[in-house]
């Protein structure tokens, strides 16, 4: 059974009105004054400045447009104070990546904040929007499940018209900054046991959703682990700030590129998020996974299945931990070197793969012969122990920790520990092993 005060509550980053650039004041809408389609009041929507702001020089490359895959015509020109689909007005940029922006918005319906996260318009294949309407269905993710606000729901979607085609739109619930942010922010950027350990619980639980979803998440590491909002009063502080200080910009003929100003604190419960790369169904082929978290059965090119995420797991929990890598990337430029150092790094920490493991792809004769010698192009590295490596804990602890790594860091992915077994760990528990345990 799961523990029954439920997962340890330990991301008290800021006070629940404080930003990253300043504290704000509380704001208050403006009255009804139309109805939208489906018959509901609508507010009325706020004006937001068209000056009083700082322009940004136009030889300047800022926010997505220093992507390197960058081309300005698949982003939506979204504005401050802009209304889509009827009853959401965008009050603030939050961020932007490779396939998206991301914008805070009221709802003008009932005065409710959402995320919305507006696609290019060139995706051929919303996976993420796929995944979110996917998990939206399963039985097995509903708010009776205890991993249920452990895992990002979405709230609705809908397209809107853009000058370039048509544009695939996500609202979900705001959440905070990242854990990996959060942990940028420690002096030594890692945490202490206590708070890895707290971390590590909830996301246990949520994959443990996923796990019974049948959703393989196959990115699962501290940037894609949000923080959420406790108390969501300091969004209302958002929008008053665009109307205050409003955020700087770009022009580029009508249309303007915002800059993202805002690191919103949390102290809820953590969240598995960015679901761009999942896969649903428990027998998957194909490159997966970022490279430093990559499974050993992905590399190889055999079928791999929600084992990944364990995989991930381990290492996830070693980076929170620990300053240095368990491994990494060895070579940006040539995938075939990195696999043999990669391959080589685990040799030397996990010792050969059973001959069961070696059978499952004649890739594997690349680097390993019938026993399981190793005889890849790079040499193995030296001196590559687990205890070698672990330098964060001492004595019991540090044993304790080594064995839950050890855990999820099996070769055979079906030997790697489940999310619920992980979830019992002594470590996790605050316990150390007991003595017969090797």
């Amino acid at each position: 059974m799961l523990s029954r005060q439920g997962p340890r509550r330990l991301f008290r980053l800021f006070p629940p009105r404080q930003l990253s650039r300043r504290c704000l004041s509380s704001s208050r809408v403006m009255t009804s004054s139309a109805k939208g389609t489906d018959g509901m009041a609508l507010q009325q929507p706020r004006q937001f400045p068209t000056t009083g702001f700082e322009v940004v020089d136009p030889a300047q490359k800022i926010e997505e447009e220093r992507l390197p895959l960058y081309v300005r015509d698949e982003y939506y020109p979204m504005r401050i104070g802009e209304v889509v689909h009827e009853h959401y007005q965008v009050v603030a940029k939050l961020g932007y990546g490779t396939s998206s922006t991301v914008w805070l918005a009221r709802d003008l319906r009932n005065g409710k904040y959402w995320v919305l996260k507006v696609y290019i318009n060139t995706l051929q294949h919303n996976q993420e929007l796929l995944v979110y309407n996917y998990l939206a269905k399963a039985p097995s993710n509903n708010p009776n499940q205890l991993g249920f606000a452990h895992v990002r729901q979405s709230h609705e979607s809908f397209q809107i018209d853009g000058p370039a085609g048509k544009h695939d739109v996500l609202a979900m619930t705001p959440l905070g900054m990242s854990l990996k942010t959060f942990q940028n922010m420690q002096k030594e950027r890692v945490f202490p046991r206590e708070l890895v350990a707290g971390a590590l619980e909830q996301v246990f639980l949520g994959m443990n959703i996923l796990r019974e979803s049948d959703v393989i998440h196959t990115d699962l590491h501290a940037d894609n682990l949000l923080i959420a909002l406790a108390d969501d009063s300091i969004l209302a502080s958002v929008e008053q700030n665009e109307i205050d200080t409003p955020c700087a910009r770009k022009q580029i003929g009508e249309n303007f590129i915002h800059v993202s100003q805002y690191v919103l604190g949390g102290r809820g419960a953590l969240v598995i998020s960015d679901f761009g790369q999942a896969r649903i169904g428990a027998k998957q082929h194909g490159n997966a996974m970022p490279v430093p978290y990559r499974a050993p059965e992905v590399i190889l090119g055999m079928q791999w299945g929600p084992e990944v995420d364990r995989w991930s797991a381990g290492l996830l929990a070693w980076d929170l931990l620990e300053k240095e890598k368990l491994f990494d990337v060895y070579d940006s430029e040539s995938q075939e070197h990195n696999d043999a150092c990669h391959l080589a790094a685990m040799t030397a920490l996990l010792g050969p793969p059973p001959p069961a493991f070696l059978e499952k792809s004649p890739v594997t004769r690349k680097y390993w012969d019938d026993d399981g010698n190793w005889t890849g192009l790079v040499p193995l590295p030296t001196e590559r122990t687990f205890e070698s490596l672990a330098t964060a804990l001492k004595g019991d602890d540090r044993d304790t920790f080594i064995n839950f790594v050890e855990c999820f860091l099996w070769w055979a992915p079906e030997q790697r520990f489940t999310a619920l077994q992980g979830y019992m760990h002594p470590f996790l528990r605050g316990e150390t092993l007991p003595k017969d345990v090797d």
